[in-house]
C-alpha cells in the first residue's frame, strides 16, 4: 500500500510502498479515505514531541477518518474518524479500537476528516475543558487558525456573551468576525490595553494557541475564577506567568491535548462537533490534497496555511 512514511528525525515524509498492517488485538483496521495534517504531525516527525515515538522509518499521521475493514466494535463498513497519533497517512490503517468514533450521514468525508485534532482542540477547550457557561466573556488568542475558527463558534453555540478574538494578519481577524467574534484584535505591543477595552469587565475563559506575550496579556484582564485552556505554543514555547494574580483572582491554567485526552471524551466530543458540522453550524474551510502530494502538503503546513485545514485524501 501507499503511505507516508517518515524516514529521519526532522526530514519531509516521503510517499512509499509498505505492506499493509496486520490485524491485531485491541486494533482495528481502516480504509483511510481523508486525513487531516496538522502541526502535531510536524512535531512528532522532528523527534521532539512530548510523547514517546516510534523510531524511524514510521508512517506519519496522528488521525484519519475512513471506513471499518474489521473492529472488535464496529461492522465492516462504518464511517469512522479515528486517532492512531501514528500511521494515519496510509492506504490502510491501524487504531486502537477505542479511538473510533463514528461519522454522521451528511458530513462528507473531506470535512469529517479535517474536524479532529484541530477542531477538537477548539472545540474541547471552549465546551470540555473550559466549562464554559452562557453569558460568559471568551479571548480566542490565535483566532486565524483553525482552532481558532473552531473555539470562536463553539463559544457562540454554548452562549457566550462575548466573544474577542486575537490573530497577526487583518484576514484572520476578518473571518474571526465572520465567524460570530464580537471583537478582533491584532497581535503586538498593543495588545495588552487592546483586551482591556475589548473585555470590558474582564475575561471568564481563554482558549490560548499562542502563548508568550498575549497568553500574559490575557491572563492580566482575566476575572476571578477565569480559566485559560492551553492548547499550542505558535508565540513562544515558554513565558514567565506572575504569580499573584493567579492567587487573588483564583485563575486556573489548564492544559489541554486531544491525543492525552480520554478516548471516550474525544469520540463523544467528534461526534458532537460532526453533527452541528452536518447541521452548518460550524464551518471551516477544508482542501483536499491527494495522498502522492503529502510532501508538498507538509512543506505548506510548516509555512502556514492560512487558516485552512489541509486534509489528505486516499
Amino acid at each position: 500500500m501507499r503511505a507516508v512514511s517518515v524516514v529521519g528525525w526532522g526530514a519531509v515524509p516521503t510517499v512509499t510502498e509498505i505492506p499493509e498492517p496486520p490485524a491485531t488485538p485491541g486494533r482495528a483496521l481502516v480504509r483511510m479515505r481523508a486525513a487531516g495534517l496538522n502541526p502535531v504531525d510536524l512535531a512528532i516527525a522532528s523527534g521532539r514531541f512530548y510523547m514517546p515515538l516510534p523510531d524511524p522509518p514510521f508512517v506519519a499521521g496522528a488521525e484519519c477518518m475512513g471506513e471499518v475493514v474489521s473492529s472488535a466494535h464496529l461492522p465492516a463498513g462504518t464511517r469512522v474518524w479515528c486517532l492512531p497519533v501514528t500511521g494515519a497517512f496510509a492506504e490502510l490503517v491501524s487504531a486502537p479500537d477505542e479511538s473510533l468514533a463514528p461519522v454522521p450521514d451528511g458530513l462528507d468525508d473531506v470535512t469529517a476528516g479535517g474536524l479532529g485534532i484541530a477542531g477538537l482542540a477548539g472545540w474541547m477547550a471552549v465546551r470540555v475543558r473550559g466549562r464554559l457557561s452562557p453569558g460568559e466573556t471568551v479571548v480566542v488568542l490565535g483566532a486565524s487558525g483553525v482552532v481558532g475558527q473552531t473555539a470562536i463558534q463553539a463559544a457562540r453555540l454554548g452562549g457566550a456573551r462575548w466573544v474577542v478574538a486575537v490573530a497577526r494578519s487583518g484576514a484572520g481577524r476578518e473571518r474571526a468576525l465572520a465567524l460570530g467574534a464580537d471583537v478582533a484584535l491584532a497581535t503586538g505591543p498593543g495588545l495588552p490595553e487592546a483586551l482591556r477595552a475589548g473585555c470590558g469587565e474582564g475575561a471568564d475563559l481563554v482558549v490560548d494557541a499562542l502563548w508568550g506575550d498575549a497568553a500574559a496579556a490575557a491572563i492580566a484582564v482575566m476575572r476571578r475564577g477565569g480559566r485559560l485552556v492551553q492548547v499550542g505554543n505558535a508565540e513562544s514555547p515558554a513565558m514567565e506567568v506572575v504569580a499573584g494574580p493567579l492567587r487573588g483572582r483564583l485563575i486556573d491554567l489548564l492544559g489541554f491535548s486531544v491525543i492525552v485526552e480520554d478516548p471516550a471524551e474525544v469520540g463523544r466530543a467528534y461526534r458532537e462537533l460532526a453533527e452541528v458540522s452536518a447541521l452548518g453550524e460550524v464551518v471551516l474551510e477544508v482542501e483536499a490534497v491527494p495522498l502522492g502530494e503529502a510532501p508538498a502538503a507538509w512543506a505548506r503546513q510548516a509555512a502556514g496555511t492560512g487558516g485552512r485545514k489541509l486534509v489528505l485524501v486516499s
